[in-house]
């Protein structure tokens, strides 16, 4: 499931934040990673929950806070109605995701994805990391939007095909139309193959526009993300997702 994270008035930032602040006894804690994938952004970012701040270091774009392990690397945050503030490193003012508020469940997971251009403008992405329950012999595998450049490029999204090596694009895609802070169904289980190809398409185009191959353990669970890079001709979808091995 995805939300996105909604966008509040200083007033009412200040309600969510007196409240989230007195859940903190009794609604348990959650576990948090944020994936920075805000392109133009001048600078790596500083992320802050209830207005303290929770990275240690700074979040570079295509990166993910904590850094990336296998198991994935989590950090609490109070459950309740949180407030999330995204700033430029170093800096305390003039956020570049204002001060906005969701309600956590205590013991849940989540990933939040930073995304879209600074001033278009960027939101976060509230993503849940249901992705416990390792079996043997199979894998999972998540498809994660964070491309801002897809936006313009590819307004209906991308399909995507999960294929065992040797198999070409054929049939109904795993995923369809996943526009930008989308996560599809979420994880989906295949039977363990030594290697996997995911290819992403354009919305009902069987035409590929770049593939990643994976080599997995057996069983593995692996969030792949699809974010941009810089060209000469401005911002495009880069052929290289970022890849998370969550579980293995």
């Amino acid at each position: 499931m995805v939300r996105l994270w909604k966008a509040l008035p200083l007033t009412l930032a200040l309600v969510a934040l007196s409240i989230a602040t007195s859940s903190c006894s009794s609604g348990g804690t959650a576990q948090m990673r944020v994936i920075n994938a805000i392109p133009d952004a001048s600078s790596a970012l500083d992320v802050e929950f209830n207005t303290s701040k929770v990275n240690s270091s700074p979040i570079a774009f295509d990166s993910v806070y904590p850094p990336a392990a296998t198991p994935a690397n989590y950090f609490g945050v109070s459950t309740g109605a949180d407030t999330i503030e995204v700033l430029l490193t170093g800096t305390t003012k003039n956020p570049i995701i204002e001060s906005s508020s969701e309600s956590l469940t205590g013991g849940d997971y989540y990933t939040v994805v930073l995304a879209g251009f600074v001033n278009s403008p960027a939101a976060a992405y509230l993503i849940s990391d249901n992705n416990l329950g390792l079996t043997s012999g199979t894998v999972k595998y998540r498809v994660i939007n964070a491309s801002a450049a897809s936006i313009a490029q590819y307004a209906n999204g991308f399909d995507i095909y999960i294929l065992p090596q040797g198999q070409g694009i054929h049939g109904i895609p795993q995923i369809s139309g996943l526009t930008l802070g989308q996560a599809g169904p979420g994880y989906l289980t295949f039977n363990y193959a030594a290697e996997y190809t995911v290819w992403v398409t354009q919305n009902k185009s069987t035409l590929p526009l770049f593939s990643n191959t994976l080599t997995p353990n057996n069983p593995q669970i692996t969030t792949l993300v699809i974010v941009d890079e810089s060209t000469p001709n401005g911002f495009m979808v880069s052929p290289n997702m970022l890849t998370l091995i969550d579980q293995q």
